[in-house]
């Protein structure tokens, strides 16, 4: 299916969807094409705003009205035609009756005449002087349902336009007579709970159906597990045949995979005294597994946990500002990107192609150089652009990043044979290049086929990253008012250094005709903890949280649902939240089943 064929389907896109049309041809280029993503989102948005108008209802007896208004109008018409020349509508008949029937003026040339045969021509003696004007009712209520029109169609012109428009913020809709209608667009928070001897969650990522966490019990002995909230009945359901003695962190989830890191050994100090920043004294031991939720769903039994990767964390090798050996995993389509350190420190990025069977197959994408590591690894809906941060500590002990990219293309004609069997089967080139390279970009994710990072610069820089005014590391700024919410437990996995980073979230979309330069998103101060979903970005400001919608081009408002939170993990359609109070570290009485709290939202809705 092309774009054309794809956006005549979009037009009629709600009659498919109530007559149960088989869409499956139409999802599959919805994935692909990312314009024809944007415009079914536009359209929806507007569709949505336009439903949210209040309906116009005439008055009961309006109808009569203009039926009598009209017969008033057709009988004088007939009354200045020549004889037989104008017939009388079937609805007007009973209308032209009673109007016969209610005048008041006596006409000696109609008197004999009734509704159904039509009255008698009239001679009408020439008038002198200058006519009179005369508006009837029916020109009053004509005159009134065009004013009425104008109205509304300058209001549904200006719905459209906001729509079409690349103007941020709050939906505002203009009417003609100088008032405005605001619909504010708001997430909406949801509170799960439910009873598990694994009350304390250290990590969790949602999707619409489920909640994925990871916690552990009371007692010094306590061990950690994996488990898995229906958000519709509110039960847990344990992931692993046998519990952990180390901790789990859960890394992220697609719709048929979950990862997490799994420490083989335990952390010596107790959970909840652990420090914001703790540091790993001595080397620990880790792997990182994964389980099939396309076989949970089917089956209704959690598959085998398959493990991906092993390895050493060594404090004595690793860069002195890392404290975790995972530093960022991104799914897309069948494939998990992975950045790490290895037990010799050196950073590393992956691409594993995930299999039920087989085992999974690993491509190193890139090594980094010594002393940096590589962070946040994300990449487009088709797999074929990805994008990951180089950090550096510098001499004067500041945070530095730049962005890295891998784009696949076509080889030219030249490059691949015209003739034989290899004919019409373009090789793929892959080619790696610094995407930004002003030592300020930090965290690149993607949303919707388009790129968001944090820049610590005080102005925009252009797209090849060449900086056009100096800016600082992001250590460097001042503090936020509000304390940085990080993706899982601090007391459990240490957040990355560049969590603490701030700057200006930017954006740019991946696929457009012409280089469009860079887009600043928040303009209320500083902005950090950059996190996105398959449609949003979400990121903590000064003033709290900030939301962005990339297929309408609006924010969203979060409000202060996420202020007391504990950590905030963004994946996919969803995102998922601890708020953690002194009644839920305090060790629950026999008669009371002890339970585990989680807060989720979904966007869209």
């Amino acid at each position: 299916m092309n774009c054309e064929q794809a956006r005549t389907m979009l037009s009629v896109y709600r009659e498919l969807k109530d007559g149960e049309f088989d869409t499956t041809e139409l999802d599959v280029h919805l994935e692909r094409c990312a314009s024809c993503r944007q415009a079914l989102a536009r359209d929806t948005f507007v569709g949505d705003q336009l439903r949210a108008l209040p309906v116009i209802e005439p008055p009961p007896d309006m109808h009569a009205k203009l039926m009598r208004a009209l017969a008033s109008e057709h009988l004088q018409f007939m009354q200045k035609a020549a004889p037989g020349t104008v017939s009388t509508p079937e609805f007007l008949k009973p209308y032209l009756h009673e109007h016969a029937q209610s005048t008041h003026q006596s006409n000696l040339f109609s008197a004999f005449s009734t509704a159904e045969t039509g009255p008698l021509p009239l001679i009408h003696a020439k008038r002198k002087g200058r006519p009179r004007s005369h508006m009837s009712n029916f020109v009053v209520l004509g005159l009134a349902a065009m004013f009425l029109m104008v109205l509304m169609m300058g209001g549904l012109i200006s719905l459209l336009l906001l729509a079409q428009g690349s103007a941020r913020g709050v939906a505002h809709i203009a009417t003609s007579g100088g008032a405005s209608i605001n619909h504010p667009i708001e997430i909406q928070q949801t509170f799960y709970k439910t009873t598990t001897s694994y009350q304390h969650v250290g990590s969790a990522v949602a999707d619409r159906d489920n909640i994925y966490y990871s916690a552990y019990g009371d007692g010094t002995d306590s061990s950690w597990m994996l488990l898995q909230l229906n958000r519709a009945t509110e039960t847990s359901t344990p992931l692993l045949n046998t519990p952990s003695n180390g901790p789990l962190v859960i890394l992220g989830s697609s719709p048929a995979w979950i990862v997490w890191l799994q420490y083989d050994n335990p952390i010596v100090q107790p959970y909840r005294n652990l420090p914001n920043v703790p540091q790993h004294l001595d080397v620990a031991s880790w792997s990182v597994r994964y389980l099939s939720l396309t076989q949970l769903a089917t089956t209704g039994t959690p598959a085998r946990p398959t493990i991906l990767l092993k390895g050493t964390f060594d404090p004595s090798t690793a860069p002195y500002w890392v404290h975790a050996p995972i530093q960022g995993v991104w799914f897309t389509h069948n494939m998990l990107l992975l950045a790490m350190l290895d037990k010799s420190g050196i950073g590393r990025l992956f691409a594993y192609q995930l299999d039920l069977v087989g085992k999974p197959v690993a491509t190193q994408v890139a090594t980094a150089d010594t002393g940096h590591i590589f962070t946040s690894p994300t990449a487009n809906s088709d797999g074929s652009q990805l994008f990951w941060g180089d950090e550096w500590m510098s001499d004067t002990g500041f945070l530095n990043s730049n962005i890295w990219t891998q784009q696949e293309t076509n080889a030219s004609n030249a490059l691949y044979p015209t003739h034989g069997r290899w004919a019409g089967h373009p090789a793929k080139i892959t080619q790696q290049e610094l995407f930004r390279s002003d030592g300020m970009s930090f965290r690149p994710q993607i949303a919707d086929d388009t790129l968001f990072w944090l820049s610590t610069a005080t102005t925009s820089t252009s797209a090849n990253g060449t900086p056009t005014t100096s800016g600082s590391p992001g250590v460097s700024t001042p503090q936020p008012s509000t304390s940085i919410i990080p993706r899982t437990d601090t007391g459990i996995y240490a957040p990355p250094l560049d969590a603490t980073v701030r700057g200006q979230v930017f954006m740019q979309p991946l696929y457009s005709d012409t280089l469009t330069p860079p887009v600043s998103l928040n303009n209320n101060g500083l902005a950090f903890s950059l996190q996105v979903g398959t449609d949003f970005a979400l990121w903590q400001g000064d003033k709290g949280y900030e939301m962005y919608d990339v297929p309408s081009q609006v924010d969203v408002s979060v409000g202060h649902i996420l202020d007391n939170a504990t950590f905030l993990a963004v994946n996919g359609n969803a995102a998922a939240w601890v708020v953690n109070n002194a009644s839920s570290n305090t060790k629950p009485s026999a008669s009371v089943l002890p339970t585990a709290s989680v807060f989720a939202f979904n966007w869209p809705k």
